[in-house]
């Protein structure tokens, strides 16, 4: 089975946009053609596209006619799977250079960094009584879900003008694995930060470790994403971002990949508090701000505090803070006028109580597919919650894009589940497990959230009729409702319901993609095409096993002249279970054909995270650095009593 562990799209020349590569292209408006891929791959991790800074002026994207196919395998040999590829890692420490298959593109030069899973089990001594002696025992703490491990970071030099690459990893976050030898299991600083891994430690345990105000990376490892665009420009480092559910990221340097430190959102400002944040930073390239959110929980709801920090403001600014259900919100969307907070139904259950103790998210969160999926529209001119509207329920982790329209509508992509039941198909048991059925496949489905100024005013003079009428004027709406052949009042009352929240209305539903990729000059725009990894009807569906390009509009469209959204490259690292072995691939993005590989010298593990790309000399990168980065002796021992 193959594994797409990130990809990325790359533009190709100087007068055309580059592209955010994400998994597997593929076209919605034809999925019978299929090009196979190495034998026994599967396709995990996501792609990334990246651009170059001619952009200013994107026009309508030409349309481009042809169908593209699937990258794809079928795999029927239970001897060989994708299991391999889902055990601790080893390193490449030291940079190597690595044999190149194919032609790499001769404008591709820069850093492709990628995250995946490190370290999934932890062998510790544990002093047991044998007949009345005591003796040590070797025992395994394992981590439970794939979203719950210790991290791995790859670091890729391309050099396209001769053909070269580089490749290193390292684990950042590897003094982890030692906390959780000392401690015989896993003490989240945070509630609700892992998936499902059972901690091994007693609830007062994870109520003293939970009373932390924030995480660490020996304690929470930044797992999540990885992205080399910078929440401020504080003296010009080169650095890159990890981020994972808690309220900060691990700052790391991109030459060598060294620790520089721990970002939490609360330091930078006091107004960013709460224990948890979405770890998919948005950065508008107009305004030059960074956005995100951190969550405040409370004992009834959470307040979602929506910030923003750029280049004049390091310490940022508090946009809006919106109160909603407590929620497991993995990303959000932004567009030119807004921020859209969409909270799925996934709460916490017995009252939140399993939540404050620390339990695993899918411990201590029910799906109640009764209750709507509500989405919440902040402006980011009047700082300020505008509107909110509803749907039925479904769950989601990626938002695919969002986008405004002349008419004053919002568009919203995602790739969605009717419930969470994927969440649970991906515990490392179910993986594991043959017998499993196979992976939900995700929809790509497009919601409109129509007139939403209309819709915002309509709320603003309700709050002002209400505000205006006293409560004597209150009653006598309320009566003269009830009231047969009673004459309207010559008070304004507002209507019955006339505050009722108004739909999101599900305007399009294909097949879809999981961690899907946009070109990122589209970010917030109207778009036409996404990249993702999918699952293949040759395949038994037990892991990801193709790259897919979506055309996201299905209608015919004239063919204007501009920058090509889908000119570039798709960057993946892929995991043939039959070779057992791991490679990066490069793929044309337009037509999903090979351009080049390069096996890895050891297996990279799958991964359910998006990769990055930052272009440029590469003359200053593969420097070796100290495993343990810019952490001194005193700040190693201060983290180890955290």
């Amino acid at each position: 089975m193959e594994e797409i562990s990130e990809v990325e799209v790359l533009q190709m020349e100087d007068t055309q946009a580059v592209i955010p590569a994400a998994l597997i292209p593929v076209d919605t408006e034809d999925l019978s053609k299929e090009t196979p891929a190495t034998s026994a791959t599967v396709t995990s991790e996501i792609i990334e596209i990246t651009q170059q800074n001619n952009s200013d002026n994107v026009q309508s994207p030409t349309t481009q006619t042809s169908a593209a196919p699937i990258v794809a395998g079928p795999f029927n040999d239970e001897e060989v799977t994708f299991h391999k590829a889902l055990r601790n890692a080893v390193s490449t420490e030291v940079p190597k250079e690595l044999s190149v298959q194919g032609t790499l593109p001769e404008w591709l030069t820069g850093f492709h960094y990628t995250l995946n899973p490190g370290i999934f089990e932890v062998k510790y001594p544990k002093m047991v009584v044998v007949h009345g002696e005591m003796e040590q025992e070797t025992r395994t703490f394992t981590f439970g879900h794939w979203f719950d491990n210790i991290p791995q970071v790859n670091q890729f030099a391309f050099s396209g003008s001769d053909n070269k690459l580089k490749y290193r990893s390292t684990k950042p976050a590897q003094r982890a694995e030692t906390k959780i030898s000392e401690h015989q299991g896993y003490l989240p600083n945070q509630p609700s930060s892992i998936f499902r891994t059972d901690t091994n430690q007693s609830v007062f345990a994870r109520l003293l470790s939970t009373s932390h105000t924030q995480g660490r990376p020996s304690l929470e490892p930044c797992g999540a994403s990885i992205d080399v665009v910078p929440p401020f420009y504080a003296d010009g480092r080169r650095t890159i971002y990890c981020q994972n559910f808690a309220n900060h990221l691990l700052e790391l340097d991109t030459d060598t990949l060294e620790n520089r430190g721990i970002l939490a959102w609360d330091e930078v400002n006091p107004l960013f508090k709460g224990s948890h944040s979405s770890p998919h930073s948005h950065f508008d390239p107009v305004t030059k701000e960074l956005i995100n959110f951190t969550m405040e929980h409370g004992l009834y709801n959470t307040q979602y505090h929506f910030f923003s920090i750029n280049e004049k403001e390091p310490h940022g600014s508090l946009i809006a803070s919106v109160a909603a259900k407590t929620s497991h919100v993995h990303s959000f969307a932004v567009t030119p006028r807004y921020i859209i907070l969409v909270v799925s139904p996934l709460n916490p259950s017995d009252g939140g109580v399993k939540y404050s103790w620390g339990a695993s998210v899918l411990d201590a969160f029910t799906f109640k597919p009764a209750e709507p999926t509500l989405f919440y529209v902040i402006s980011r001119v009047k700082r300020r919650l505008i509107a909110t509207f509803k749907s039925d329920a479904f769950f989601f982790f990626h938002h695919v894009n969002a986008f405004e329209d002349a008419a004053d509508n919002v568009y919203l992509d995602f790739s969605m589940y009717s419930d969470d039941t994927i969440a649970h198909q991906l515990t490392l048991s179910a993986l594991y497990d043959i017998s499993s059925p196979p992976l939900i496949k995700p929809e790509f489905c497009r919601f409109e959230l129509a007139n939403v100024q209309a819709e915002a005013q309509r709320l603003d003079d309700y709050n002002a009729a209400i505000a205006s009428i006293g409560p004597v004027d209150k009653i006598r709406g309320f009566m003269s409702r009830v009231s047969f052949g009673q004459t309207k009042p010559s008070y304004d009352v507002p209507e019955k319901n006339s505050n009722a929240m108004p739909p999101a209305t599900r305007v399009r539903s294909t097949l879809g993609v999981e961690m899907p990729r946009i070109n990122p000059v589209y970010h917030g725009l109207d778009y036409k095409y996404a990249w993702g990894v999918g699952l293949t009807e040759q395949g038994d569906g037990d892991m990801y096993d193709c790259i897919m390009k979506l055309h996201v509009k299905g209608d015919a469209e004239p063919i204007v002249w501009s920058q090509n959204e889908d000119t570039g490259v798709v960057i993946s690292v892929v995991y043939d279970a039959e070779a057992n072995n791991s490679f990066i691939l490069v793929l044309d993005a337009k037509d999903l054909t090979e351009k080049a590989r390069a096996v890895l010298p050891e297996v990279v593990p799958l991964s359910f995270t998006n990769g990055c790309f930052a272009p440029g000399d590469i003359s200053r990168g593969m420097q070796e650095g100290t495993s343990l980065g810019a952490f001194s002796d005193d700040e190693l021992d201060e983290l180890d009593q955290d």
